[in-house]
């Protein structure tokens, strides 16, 4: 609706009425930021470029089938066949630790970088609830890294399938396990961003919101892994498998344990949930 008023000079200026703020005008707003941020577009190339670029490297370096199998006894063939067969999994995800990685450090910058510049208390001006900023951060960051992860998925299945097709071994880049297989890691790296960004909303510091995030995605399951290995401590072997880290790499089509495929969607899902009700929680109650 618009009106218009009179000032004293006797000049018209017409007056348009925006409405009030809705949560779809504040995920607007969430949007142009995150790509107003450069470390935003070259954070999302170098996670397609390691997904990708390690697929096609491990693929190119894993020798031809029929030299592997001349390679070993005629016992041991069978269980060369059995490991063959996952050749083509092992390729396309192989880069996707080191995307979660690169992902991680993007969620972790988007809340981190304006509590530093201070552009955090014009966000919470403008929208004082708080909570609708926080989610519609959440909602842009998941989308993008979602779309990253799957784009850089199917991209690194299309590239690992034909070189090792050509090398003997099997592989269908449109069966429905490779294309869960693609899903799966875009919703991983898109869940892994959603943690990070409460990880970040904890801390509030960049480099303390970095270090928690990797920690746990890197740093944790290799602790666990010797405590494991050297203590021979069960529970710390099962426990492995709940990591956020681990959880992906089933999520992505990997073996994980005995877990079925919707342990490793929930074990992910609580992680980035616990971070990022952690975040919100923390949000309304300091000072930004």
């Amino acid at each position: 609706m618009s009106t218009a008023t009179t000032t004293q000079q006797g000049t018209v200026h017409p007056h348009t009425s925006l409405g009030h703020l809705n949560f779809a005008r504040v995920v607007r707003s969430e949007w142009i930021k995150l790509w107003t941020l450069r470390s935003t577009f070259w954070t999302l190339i170098s996670a397609v470029v390691l997904v990708v670029g390690i697929a096609a490297l491990v693929a190119v370096a894993i020798p031809d089938k029929s030299t592997l199998v001349d390679r070993v006894s005629a016992a041991q063939r069978a269980a060369v066949e059995a490991q063959a067969a996952d050749f083509a999994q092992t390729a396309a995800t192989a880069g996707l630790t080191f995307a979660s990685l690169v992902i991680a450090v993007l969620g972790v910058l988007v809340i981190s970088g304006e509590f530093s510049t201070g552009m955090i208390r014009s966000s919470f001006t403008a929208v004082p609830r708080r909570f609708p900023v926080f989610g519609a951060k959440t909602l842009v960051l998941f989308v993008v890294a979602f779309l990253a992860g799957l784009i850089s998925s199917a991209a690194s299945w299309a590239v690992a399938v034909p070189i090792l097709t050509a090398k003997g071994y099997t592989g269908d880049l449109f069966s429905s396990d490779t294309l869960w297989a693609i899903l799966g890691a875009g919703a991983y790296l898109g869940l892994v961003a959603v943690f990070a960004l409460g990880v970040g909303a904890i801390l509030k510091s960049t480099a303390g919101g970095i270090a928690g995030a990797l920690g746990v995605l890197l740093v944790l399951p290799i602790i666990a892994s010797l405590v494991g290995g050297l203590t021979r401590t069960q529970w710390v072997t099962d426990a492995q498998h709940y990591l956020i880290s681990n959880a992906g790499s089933g999520m992505a089509g990997l073996a994980n344990g005995d877990l079925e495929p919707w342990a490793n969607v929930l074990t992910v899902l609580v992680w980035a949930a616990v971070a990022f009700v952690g975040g919100a929680l923390l949000l309304q109650r300091r000072d930004a």
